[in-house]
């Protein structure tokens, strides 16, 4: 069962190698905060936090945990061994602190039953998943461990104490958004512990509190968080803590105690529940509605409110049974474990409720830590029926039933192994990867003018390009640093640039990409097209731009209509032989739109010449350099 679940991790491993992954989009910055870890640049806060839009300051997720434990593989490989090589390894590290935790908790029924939870949500990530370095998916598995230490703790078990502030130290460091489901589960569990501790052999409070073991739990605890409270207290401006605790109480628009029951049912109790199938659609990103004055935020396809409680109460019906069948029986650590995901049910739900919506929206990834939780929640109330089916069967049973659970993590664990990638967070971006390959050679040419300053005041929003460069130039030992607050913020301030830098790097994309006339330097350009194809497009678009010229294209009146006073005057100058007022309307997809929208007249159907031209408009990526310097030849 522990191959099975492993298995998978280790071929997304080198499925990558082989393919030569790289990190892209905000994975490619948190790598680039990775291999900062004991540098000049070091890192002594988490990556900066999107809940810094909802509240109006910049802030960053609280420690640099995560960053510390991957960063051994980033100093050892480059860019894409080292960060898929990296988060494998830690997610291969949470999943045999599962299976040790769960043994020594409950011994190898236990750790069966968590290593079957393990394997499910193994295969709900999919292999790409088990490999990406963003927050909302690198601690999946490390929520799942954390909930299994819980369990120990809820059952009285004191060495599971130090573990759980560990790894509790480690989610909300890495992601704050864990903190608020944490301030339920870990006291609810501690209470636990007190209360069956009381009926156990025990030391009295002084002396427990006075003991080596907490002397040791306590230095443990504040070596975690030293960097942390370094930079709160000797670091530049406000502390990331005091921003933190200024804004504990969030923006003003939060998702809602009704829409919060809805999204719990969606997860806990009305399919498609965790499954692969509803990763990217059982919490669809949801744009805000309503007057920039009044937003709100509305989830599509919830649950009625009735139907969702209805669910959610049978499921906590069924916890609570296990709670009071087992807490006081011989099999009182399945009880513990039914307590804890009742508890993590309802505290879910609160949590969400109260989370804030920022200006993009509500997105999948802010509740992404229900996915393990859900898994538990369900693994533990199936080991509640299996337990009372168990009880009414004979005593002795087949030898082959005691092989139904790993017999069906094998199963899970070897479907899991083939290749599925979610478009969720950068692996949605996969598309742009050969586009960076063909760039990031060429960028090799910025040694000579480095320190560079990377200008992002024209990128567009999710765009995936801009951090992969600068994690390129990172890998080549090319300075590179940035004037916006929110990337300072991000990538700490030895970063943030003076204005002595020789050169000013910025991107553009689609038709401005390959339109640009100015003075600075092309550092490369490319698409998501091969060469040859490339050069098909740009062949297509000469044609479409002769026959504009030639008059064999009539524009409908309605489009004129709605078209801009630059257009119609492009239009003009196009028809009176202007081949750049043409090539502007061509390669600024005008052409395009007007023919797919029924406004082009022609004699001989144009459309076989758009497909490729307008592919190479909308994945045209350049990279430009405004320098000092001359540019090379």
């Amino acid at each position: 069962m522990l191959a099975a679940a492993i298995l998978p991790i280790v071929v997304a491993i080198v499925r990558a190698l082989v393919h030569h992954w790289f990190p892209i989009g905000d994975n490619a910055l948190l790598y680039i905060r990775v291999v900062d870890v004991a540098t000049e640049h070091h890192p002594w806060l988490g990556s900066w936090t999107s809940a810094s839009l909802s509240v109006g300051e910049n802030m960053n997720n609280p420690g640099p945990l995560y960053q510390d434990l991957a960063a051994p593989f980033a100093k050892v490989f480059g860019p894409g061994p080292g960060a898929a090589i990296g988060v494998g390894s830690l997610n291969i590290l949470a999943v045999v602190g599962i299976s040790l935790a769960a043994r020594r908790i409950g011994g190898w029924l236990a750790e069966q039953w968590a290593l079957l939870a393990t394997v499910a949500l193994v295969w709900t990530m999919g292999s790409e998943l088990l490999i990406d370095i963003w927050q909302a998916h690198a601690l999946l598995l490390w929520f799942l461990l954390l909930l299994v230490l819980l369990v120990g703790l809820a059952d009285g078990q004191t060495w599971t104490l130090g573990w759980t502030l560990a790894i509790a130290s480690l989610l909300v460091q890495t992601h704050i958004s864990y903190a608020y489901i944490l301030a339920v589960l870990c006291p609810a569990a501690f209470i636990s512990y007190l209360l069956v501790r009381r009926g156990r052999p025990h030391l009295p409070l002084r002396a427990a509190v006075l003991s080596r073991r907490t002397a040791i739990l306590g230095a443990a605890v504040l070596v975690l968080w030293s960097q942390t409270l370094i930079e709160q207290f000797f670091g530049p401006g406000k502390g990331n803590l005091s921003r933190l605790a200024g804004n504990a109480g969030g923006g003003d628009l939060q998702v809602g105690l009704q829409q919060a029951v809805g999204v719990g049912a969606r997860i806990y109790t009305l399919p498609p529940w965790w499954l692969r199938s509803g990763f990217s659609t059982s919490v669809p990103s949801t744009p805000l509605t309503g007057k920039p004055d009044d937003p709100r935020i509305e989830i599509a396809d919830l649950p009625s409110t009735i139907l969702a409680l209805v669910t959610i109460g049978v499921l906590l019906a069924l916890l609570a049974y296990g709670v009071v069948r087992h807490r006081r029986a011989e099999r009182h650590l399945l009880g513990n474990a039914a307590l804890m995901a009742a508890v993590g049910v309802v505290g879910s739900i609160l949590a969400i409720a109260n989370l804030t919506v920022g200006p993009v929206g509500l997105a999948a990834h802010h509740v992404r830590l229900l996915w393990p939780l859900a898994v538990f929640v369900h693994t533990v109330a199936l080991a509640v029926v299996a337990t009372e089916i168990r009880a009414r069967l004979p005593a002795r049973l087949p030898r082959a039933a005691h092989f139904a659970l790993p017999g069906v993590a094998v199963a899970v664990g070897v479907l899991a192994i083939p290749y599925q990638a979610h478009p969720q967070g950068p692996v949605a971006d996969y598309a742009t990867m050969p586009t960076m390959r063909r760039i990031m050679p060429n960028i090799a040419q910025l040694a000579d003018v480095a320190p560079v300053l990377y200008d992002i005041s024209n990128l567009r929003p999710f765009e995936p390009y801009s951090s992969t460069m600068m994690m390129t130039m990172q890998d080549m030992d090319i300075e590179f640093r940035v004037d916006d607050e929110g990337m300072v913020r991000q990538l700490g301030e030895s970063r943030r640039a003076d204005g002595t830098e020789p050169a000013r790097v910025f991107q553009l994309q689609g038709p401005a990409a390959i339109l640009y006339d100015g003075d600075a330097c092309l550092v490369g350009l490319a698409s998501q097209l091969s060469f040859a194809d490339e050069a098909t497009a740009a062949t297509q678009a000469d044609q479409l731009i002769q026959l504009l010229v030639q008059g064999s294209f009539g524009v409908a009146e309605s489009a004129l209509a709605e078209a801009s006073e630059q257009q119609i005057a492009d239009l003009d100058a196009a028809l009176g032989g202007d081949l750049e007022a043409a090539r502007r309307l061509v390669y600024e997809g005008t052409v395009s739109w007007w023919y797919y929208h029924g406004q082009l007249d022609a004699a001989e159907d144009p459309g076989p010449l758009f497909p490729l031209v307008d592919t190479y408009l909308n994945t045209a990526y350049a990279l430009y350099s405004d320098q000092s310097a001359p540019c090379p030849d």
